[in-house]
């Protein structure tokens, strides 16, 4: 008796393989649906930390941040007002010696570089806020040596800015957003901008005025000055500098620190940070780059950033609704939806950029001044998010306007 073992006929593989397939696309969606709240708690997350270090920041300096700040100088004597002669980079193979990739400069960055201690990058905040190490760099720096060999990154370029030292600019995990796959900067990459109130038009900084509409159908005419206040928003300018275009010494105003005792609408109901698919990276206050911040003889021949407003932070722009008017699309909460993830920052459309944005699907995650967190839609009508962006404004929050 002969026997004959069974195989499977081509017809039969191609079937096998066409249930797999059909198997398979239908589970990939249900795990991506599974990962994205993962994904949006996690970014919660991340929101909170930033929250909770601007109430310890606060406790510890009597103060917030401002969205611009100064850390120090390289290269500069306070004491003697002058130059130092020679350069050293500590952190370099040869820090004993001199380096031609020096140059003197300011150190100017974002709010971020104010939480670092806090957010579990004490020595990055080192490397801004103490004088003997520089922010910018020209020279390739080795950034760890093992088993592996010696591994070495040169500065920064692009959208992390030309010319940063990528020690003061490296990747941190709770500065990004999972969820956010815009990203495409080496160094310094960031989902997250603050809250800077109010939008005004960076070309009148100095003497300028600009009219503020509010949802009551009032409007008040203020200064660069005015706009910084509690009634607009939370974090301020806090670089002293003059403006590149005033033709003069004329320097730009800065804001009066604001304290948690500020806010009067309640904590809870004060953003003060957000998701944002545009942000620039967390050290790069406007889009500044090494030549920006060298000087040749004296700090002050630094000028002040003027899209610093809009690169890190978000703002909220008045709009006359006794009118009939609505905010424009793009000032909304993911405005432009099938856009938004397409859109790159530049100068031209920055101060349109400067509000919420996520890869969420329906809204941002925002961090209060209180320490909690709040899922906001993108359906929230924009005079409550309007209200939620003024710590002392004249604007209420009703119970549902979430």
């Amino acid at each position: 008796m002969s026997s004959r073992r069974a195989g499977m006929k081509l017809r039969d593989v191609v079937i096998v393989l066409f249930c797999m397939f059909v198997v398979v696309g239908l589970l990939l969606p249900a795990l991506q649906d599974r990962r994205g709240p993962v994904r949006r708690s996690q970014c919660q997350t991340q929101v909170k930390n930033l929250a909770l270090a601007s109430i310890i920041y606060e406790n510890f300096n009597g103060e917030l941040p401002g969205w611009a700040m100064e850390f120090g100088h390289f290269g500069w004597d306070a004491e003697t007002e002058s130059l130092l002669q020679t350069l050293n980079d500590p952190s370099s193979a040869s820090p004993e010696s001199g380096s031609p990739h020096l140059a003197p400069h300011r150190k100017i960055g974002s709010w971020a570089v104010a939480f670092l201690p806090f957010l579990d990058a004490q020595p990055t905040y080192e490397h801004w806020t103490e004088d003997r190490y520089p922010i910018l760099s020209n020279a390739s720096v080795v950034l760890s040596s093992d088993h592996n060999g010696i591994r070495e990154t040169g500065p920064t370029k692009g959208l992390s800015g030309q010319g940063f030292h990528p020690l003061a600019a490296p990747n941190l995990g709770t500065m990004q957003c999972p969820s956010d796959r815009s990203q495409g900067e080496d160094h310094g990459r960031n989902s997250y901008v603050a809250n800077a109130g109010v939008f005004f038009p960076p070309t009148d900084l100095v003497v300028g005025k600009h009219t503020i509409l509010h949802p009551d159908g009032t409007a008040k005419t203020i200064s660069f000055a005015e706009s910084m206040g509690e009634e607009f928003g939370v974090f301020g300018n806090q670089v002293a500098a003059r403006f590149e275009t005033s033709g003069g010494d004329e320097h730009v105003a800065l804001a009066k620190p604001l304290t948690l005792d500020d806010f009067r609408d309640g904590a809870g109901n004060t953003v003060l940070f957000s998701e944002s698919l545009h942000a620039l990276p967390w050290h790069r206050s406007g889009f500044v780059n090494d030549d920006d911040l060298i000087f040749a003889e004296h700090p002050d021949e630094v000028f002040y950033p003027p899209l610093s407003r809009f690169t890190n932070s978000m703002v909220w722009h008045g709009v006359d609704w006794t009118g009939g008017k609505q905010p424009r699309e793009i000032h909304r909460i993911n405005g432009l939806r099938s856009m938004t993830e397409s859109f790159q920052l530049t100068p031209r459309n920055a101060a349109d950029l400067a509000r919420p944005s996520s890869a969420h699907t329906d809204g941002v995650n925002v961090g209060m001044a209180d320490g909690g967190t709040r899922y906001v839609t993108d359906s929230i009508d924009m005079r409550v998010w309007q209200a939620l962006m003024t710590p002392r404004g004249r604007d209420s929050v009703p119970v549902d306007g979430l």
